[in-house]
Order: structure tokens, then C-alpha cells, then sequence
């Protein structure tokens, strides 16, 4: 055991050097990506906005907002008197969110620090959009699980993802729609809405059971 602990520091050092060695990826660079043409138009965003049927007043957290290009939509939707919550890990993407919101008179945007398994809302909402992100949350049906002590009674959870071509270097991440469908049945969640609006991703919404 006492020649283990001695390894202990040398261990250490090893993976502060590979956390270190890991490649950074560039805030600015990925918001581009995220804020892209092909990407918005892919995702039609003012389409999906609209098809969420939003009402002023309502309490929305975008779940994985990355750079806020569906955050600013629907604050504007629910208007001065609703409140968005921009929910992301990155914490360079979240004063992104701010600066945009700032420079486009948005006052109902508010930024939300999660953690990977916890997206910490203060308050319950009438509705979580998960909108390309879903796929990069480890423990699924855990993570869904936990979301229904963040919904209201009447709330629902949209999701939007992947269904036919996975982009390269996504390919531990793949998921299908039937499994969806499972994880939500286990976490007590009903499917009661479909859309075909987009060419390379499901959207669905659903309740509590």
C-alpha cells in the first residue's frame, strides 16, 4: 500500500499534463460555428420559435444555449414580463449571451452556470428547450429524470436532435429517438407533440404523465 501512495503525486502530475495538453477550443471560433448560415437556416430557428407557441409572462429555460441563438428569440416571445434562463457550462459562452442581449436591448435574459448534471434553474418554468445538445449530456435518463423538479405542473420539454446523419466525431454520442421515448416513459414524461419541420433532426415536446 505505502509504495501506491507513493505513485500518488507522480499520477497526479500525469493528468494535470493531459488535462493540460488537451486542445482549448476557442470561444469566438465556436461561436461562428454555432451562429453559422447553413446552421440557422438547418435549425430554422424563427420557425421553431414559433412553433413553440410561447405566451408573454412565461418562464423558459433554453437548456444548452451555447451562444443565445435560440435565447434571444424567445425572450423576445414571452416579452418584459417573461424571464429566459440561458443555461450552459461555458462560462465564456454565457458573457457571450450577456453581451448580445445588452447590445440588442434584451432585459429578460438571465445566465444560468450549470453543472454537467444539474442545470441549477432558480425556479421552476413552463418550458425547457433542449435544442442540440441533449446528445452531450453522459447520463441521459438521469439528467431527464432530475429536469421534472425544474417544470411546472403544466410544463413541457422540448428536444431537438439528431435523427438521420450524426456529424463526424459524434459518433459516441448517437442516440435514437425510440430510446428517447424510454428514458422519458422512465422519468414519467408523455410525448404529445411531433413536428417534421426540419430535414436532419427530431422535434418533439413532452409533458408530465
Amino acid at each position: 500500500m505505502s509504495s501506491l501512495k507513493s505513485f500518488a503525486p507522480f499520477f497526479a502530475l500525469l493528468l494535470l499534463a493531459a488535462q493540460q495538453a488537451q486542445p482549448r477550443r476557442d470561444p469566438e471560433e465556436y461561436i461562428k460555428l454555432l451562429e453559422s448560415e447553413r446552421r440557422v437556416a438547418g435549425l430554422q430557428v424563427e420557425r421553431v420559435v414559433a412553433t413553440l407557441k410561447l405566451k408573454p409572462g412565461q418562464r423558459v429555460a433554453d437548456l444548452g444555449s451555447g451562444s443565445g441563438l435560440f435565447t434571444r428569440p424567445i425572450a423576445r416571445e414571452v416579452g418584459a414580463t417573461g424571464v429566459v434562463y440561458a443555461v450552459d457550462i461555458d462560462p465564456a459562452l454565457l458573457k457571450h449571451v450577456e453581451r448580445t442581449a445588452r447590445g440588442q436591448e434584451i432585459a429578460n435574459i438571465r445566465t444560468v452556470l450549470a453543472a454537467e448534471d444539474d442545470p441549477k434553474l432558480p425556479e421552476p418554468v413552463d418550458l425547457i428547450a433542449i435544442i442540440d445538445t441533449l446528445h452531450h449530456i453522459p447520463n441521459r435518463a438521469a439528467y431527464l429524470k432530475k429536469l421534472r423538479g425544474y417544470l411546472r405542473p403544466e410544463g413541457r420539454l422540448a428536444i431537438i436532435d439528431f435523427s438521420e446523419t450524426w456529424p463526424e466525431g459524434h459518433e459516441e454520442m448517437k442516440y435514437t429517438l425510440a430510446e428517447l421515448d424510454e428514458w422519458m416513459k422512465s422519468a414519467g414524461y408523455r410525448r404529445t407533440e411531433s413536428y417534421d419541420l426540419l430535414s436532419n433532426n427530431f422535434f418533439v415536446v413532452y409533458r408530465p404523465a
